[in-house]
This record gives structure tokens, sequence and C-alpha cells, in this order.
């Protein structure tokens, strides 16, 4: 995810459209997880071989690819011109700096302090806490992903050299590309672990949006010459997942076929969905705009609210007479109101806070 300010530039038409997709894939994201928090609040369990649960997992997973391939686009578009000084000192105000503030919040509220035994125990545990939750994105369900971002920006420069140095270096990140068809993403919600497999993972899809944003418009004129072929490969990948889930095929030896298909299945819909919006031209939709331009804010504070207010919804959720229903009204209750509270949460920030808004919730 970036924050690059992408409304007002004088490359309005690429921006427009991309900040639209941004808009749209923070959405597909908020959604997924209110469907799985009503499917759990519904059954207690996370099945998989559920047909309505499958269908989101299969349009909703690894959604936060899309992200990766924006955050390389607009390197390559926008930031690199800048220079690195810039590029890391916007990454620290504007991803680092909340980040920290999210972690710090959220790791305290969980803590219970009356099970500690002293106030220097209090002290010393709960910095050991914010400290690991910090480096392995533990705060929360959904912050898992910032570790990895972070890592994605620390290689910037590797992958800047790899693409512009000479035909060893610029196959190699080919190579860098393609490698998530072989190395799959590590699933970890729960332990204190960074997976390097998960790193390699969305490497490949940060590279690929460096390649695109190189000489943006012609690539997507490439593209747009063989959409059909993306269309198609998109509705093959997505039946093939269909077929993994159904007959809960996944791991041969160290390869995940499903991480596989997904990696596939995002690309492509990754450019579809661009070349969608790029036809709108100046006309995106406006209704958007503020879901994008709040969309790193809305991936940090989505995850809590969700916690906080599924109980709340449970007489929606847990009405069994009425299914498979209740899980539908459920998680569309449940993805209005977070988007809702998250957006307005940010309004009062900004509010509140001003132009420091961004060092605390992002935007």
């Amino acid at each position: 995810m970036t924050q690059a300010n992408i409304s007002n530039s004088k490359d309005s038409e690429f921006l427009g459209y991309l900040h639209s997709f941004r808009g749209l894939a923070i959405l597909k994201i908020v959604l997924g997880h209110a469907v799985s928090a009503a499917f759990i609040g519904a059954y207690t369990v996370f099945d998989v071989s559920n047909t309505m649960l499958m269908i989101s997992e299969i349009f909703y997973h690894d959604s936060t690819l899309y992200f990766a391939i924006i955050s390389g686009i607009l390197f390559s578009k926008v930031l690199k011109r800048k220079g690195y000084y810039k590029f890391y000192k916007s990454k620290l105000k504007n991803i680092l700096l909340p980040y920290l503030f999210f972690t710090i919040v959220l790791t305290i509220i969980k803590i219970k302090f009356s099970e500690l035994s002293s106030f220097q125990e209090g002290v010393q545990f709960t910095i050991s806490k914010i400290w690991m939750n910090f480096i392995f994105g533990k705060a929360n369900f959904a912050l898992w992903y910032i570790p990895v971002l972070i890592f994605l920006y620390l290689v910037t420069p590797v992958l800047e050299f790899l693409q512009k140095r000479n035909k060893l270096t610029k196959a190699l990140f080919a190579l860098i590309i393609i490698l998530p068809l072989f190395i799959s993403r590590v699933q970890n919600l729960t332990d204190y672990n960074l997976s390097i497999e998960t790193m390699i993972y969305f490497m490949g899809a940060y590279a690929l949006g460096i390649y695109l944003g190189d000489d943006l418009n012609k690539k997507l004129s490439i593209i747009n010459t063989y959409k059909g072929v993306f269309v198609l490969i998109a509705l093959m990948s997505t039946v093939i997942l269909f077929y993994f889930y159904k007959n809960k095929i996944d791991i041969i030896g160290t390869v995940s076929l499903r991480e596989m298909a997904f990696y596939i299945q995002k690309i492509c819909f990754a450019f579809i969905i661009i070349l969608m919006f790029k036809r709108l031209e100046k006309n995106q939709p406006k209704w958007l705009n503020p879901i994008a331009r709040d969309s790193f804010s809305i991936y940090f504070i989505h995850g809590s609210i969700l916690y906080v207010i599924s109980p709340l919804f449970m007489f929606v959720i847990a009405a069994k007479n009425i299914e498979p229903f209740n899980v539908v009204f459920g998680a569309m209750i449940l993805f209005v109101i977070v988007t809702c509270i998250c957006v307005t949460i940010v309004m009062i920030s900004k509010k509140i806070f001003g132009t420091y808004s961004k060092m605390i919730v992002g935007a």
C-alpha cells in the first residue's frame, strides 16, 4: 500500500484510474474480512469447504497483491524521480509512524494488567509485547502485511538496480517476478514469525508493478492488446481454484498450488481492473475517491473495528432460520458499518490533528 498523493499530478489520467483501483482493492479486503467474521460468528469455525466461504476466499484471498502491484507502479511512475531520501522520509512519516501508533494502542488494549505482579513487570512485558507485535505485525490480524510492505520498500533500490543494470540483472529481475509460482506464501496468523517465502511472494508482485510503472502507457497498451488472453487466464485460474478447494488440493512438496493459482489470478484481475478504470479516463467514480484517499488508514483500522462491532450483530449472524442469508446479511452489515466507521475516524483525526494526522492514522 502506498501514500503517494495521486490526485494532484500532471499525469492525472493515470493517477485517477490507479486511485480508483486502490479504492476498490481496499473495499474488497474489508468485504472479505467481513464475510469471514460473519461466517465464524455463525458457525464458530473457518470452514472453506462451505460453498459461500469458498467463493469469498477465492475472490478475496491474496488481494493484498493488488497493493504490492500498485506500490510498485507508483514507485516507478511517481516516486522514483523524487529520490530515495524523499521516498524513505515519506514512508517513515506515513507508514512506519502510524504503524507504530496502532501497534502501541492495540497492544496495550489487549494486555491484562491486573494479571501482572508488579509495575516493573508490566512495563517490561508491555515494551516486549509492543516490540514483538511491531516487528511481526501481530497487534491485529490485518497488520501482518505492514512488515512485508516495509521489506518491499527496503529492497526497492536492489530491484531498481536489477531492472536497469545489464542483461544478467534483468534476467534476475524477471526471475523475481515469476518466483511466486514456485515459492508460496506461508499462512501465519498466530506465531511471531516472518516468512522469507511470504516476502518473496509479494516481492514478485511488487517487482511486476515496478516493471509496469516504467513506461506504463506502453505496457498497458500491450496488455490491452492481449486483454482477451488475460480474461481467459483469470477465468481459468478461478475455475482451477474452485477445483482445488472442492477436492482439498493444495500442497505438493513445498509449493502451494492454490497460492500459485492465486498469484496468476490476482495479476490478471489487476490488469483487467486497471484497464477498466483507464477507459473511464476523467470520469472515475467519485464515491471511490475518499475511500482510495484513506485506503491506508482503512487498512490499519478496519480489523479492530470489525472485531469490536461483530458481537453487536449476532442477532442477524446467528439467525440460523434464514441461513445462508444470515451470513450474507451479516457480512454486508459489517462491511458497510466498518467502512463508515473507518472513514469517520479518519475525518475526526484530520479535524483534530490536521497535517499531523498522517503520522497517526496514515491520512
